[in-house]
């Protein structure tokens, strides 16, 4: 045999071994004559409809229709349309194909048979469907992200009369223009969150993250992973995928490290890093990752004296510290003490649906109070006196006992600067009347200790006390 004829044997399909290629075709190959009768199927029609070849080979497409093996039925609109067309097809055992449907012709142009290839897309369909369902919980997490967003860094309007905090929200107002670092200081509860946020709004990073992280709130052994995240497989019990850190999730807004003196000395030199050159490695990683976010501090602590005491490094201070805000305890900015008495009124009678009003000797008191919690605590004092007091009217005597005492002079009186005589004889007697009948109960005893008689006291009692006088 010459090797031209050994190559022609080779190439050449007899009928076994064409069936065979045919069967073990992963597709299925379906195919009809002119009359719509099944003269080939292959095994491929078991995985798609469960049953055998045989059982379909020989019978018309209308009655296999009929079985509902499939729907819909192609070969009628393949012998309309006269042309390749595709469709999807859902079989009994609720498979999805996507079939073509070709006819062929014979030499007068008349179809002779139609091929149907059919390929199960089931997968793929569910792949798919699941993808539109990723598509729109991702869509719905954006704007959940983006009002987030907008919550976090959604603050009222600076409620400020006085001197200090005019001249301080001004400079602030300059320092959000630049990219700077700015370190601000002040006791618990002055606002040096609430400040970071105007600083962030009013920056060209407005519409980036503002990621605040409470230093003091993250347990020193995880706050390198929570602040720099890790890599995969880092250590027993991180995620197979690692995590973003937070700084990463800053990336081209503000991170606001509260709490800056609790970061532990280990971690301040990475710190640096970031400050410094703009780029870190994960816990356990070693490609580095690039950060553009803004730094804004905050402590309540004296870095100066934890440097001295080599508990702070010196050059993250001078990092840190590019822009210093100093923002002054509440007692001394009394000013702002009324303006925010009637905005935390305001604001958490309209969230408990309630209204009071707070008595000019009440205020007095109020703006006398040294305030350890400053704004902080104002607010929440507030808010527990609109939550507590039934009354319309908030008085001196709806305020804890211990907050009456720091808050009063020696003095029974608190006296505005200018007050015309006759009124404060009036409030001392006013003063007068009220304390002792509180102390000692009744007109008898008030009357006595007055040196005045019994009706007098009687009639001072009422006009003071109204409804907690009583006859004695």
């Amino acid at each position: 045999m010459t090797a031209k004829k050994k190559s022609k044997a080779k190439t050449d399909l007899d009928y076994d071994t064409l069936k065979k290629i045919l069967d073990y075709s992963h597709d299925e190959i379906y195919v009809t004559n002119a009359e719509g009768i099944v003269i080939y199927v292959n095994k491929a029609c078991e995985r798609h409809y469960g049953v055998k070849a045989e059982e379909i080979i020989g019978k018309s497409s209308k009655e296999l229709s009929e079985k509902k093996y499939w729907t819909p039925r192609l070969s009628p609109i393949a012998l309309e349309k006269k042309n390749s067309f595709t469709l999807e097809q859902k079989t009994c055992l609720g498979k999805t194909l996507l079939t073509t449907a070709t006819p062929v012709y014979d030499s007068n142009g008349n179809i002779e048979l139609i091929i149907e290839n059919s390929r199960d897309i089931t997968e793929s369909e569910g792949l798919k469907h699941q993808l539109e369902i990723s598509k729109q919980l991702l869509k719905r997490y954006k704007l959940e992200v983006e009002e987030l967003r907008k919550k976090e860094v959604s603050i009222p309007d600076f409620v400020s009369q006085s001197k200090k905090m005019t001249n301080l929200l001004g400079m602030a107002t300059r320092i959000a223009q630049t990219n700077s670092t700015v370190l601000l200081l002040g006791e618990s509860g002055t606002g040096k969150g609430v400040l970071a946020k105007y600083i962030h709004n009013n920056s060209a990073r407005k519409d980036g993250p503002f990621i605040a992280i409470n230093c003091a709130a993250i347990p020193a052994e995880l706050m390198e992973s929570e602040l720099f995240g890790y890599s995969k497989g880092t250590f027993t019990g991180a995620s197979e995928k690692g995590k973003i850190g937070l700084i990463e999730l800053a990336d081209g807004g503000t991170l606001f490290l509260d709490e800056i003196a609790e970061i532990p000395i280990r971690l301040q030199a990475k710190l640096l890093q970031v400050l410094h050159e703009k780029q870190y490695y994960k816990v356990g990683g070693r490609e580095v990752k690039k950060v553009n976010c803004r730094i804004i501090a905050a402590t309540n602590r004296n870095l100066q004296e934890m440097i001295q005491k080599g508990e702070f490094r010196e050059d993250l201070y001078y990092r840190l510290n590019t822009f210093e805000i100093e923002i002054p305890p509440l007692r001394e900015r009394t000013d702002d003490i009324p303006h925010l008495v009637d905005y935390f009124l305001n604001k958490h009678d309209q969230k408990y649906n309630t209204a009071h009003q707070i008595t000019p000797e009440c205020m007095d008191i109020l703006m006398h109070y040294p305030w350890p919690g400053n704004v902080r605590e104002l607010e929440n004092t507030i808010e527990r006196l609109v939550v507590m007091v039934q009354e319309k009217i908030i008085d001196e005597c709806h305020l804890p006992k211990t907050f009456k005492h720091q808050a009063k002079p020696d003095s029974l009186i608190i006296f505005p600067k200018q007050l015309p005589l006759e009124e404060a004889i009036n409030e001392v007697e006013k003063n007068l009347v009220i304390n002792l009948y509180k102390e000692l109960g009744s007109s008898y005893k008030v009357a006595k200790a007055l040196k005045t008689s019994q009706s007098k006291a009687s009639r001072l009692i009422r006009k003071y006390c109204g409804s907690q006088s009583k006859k004695t």
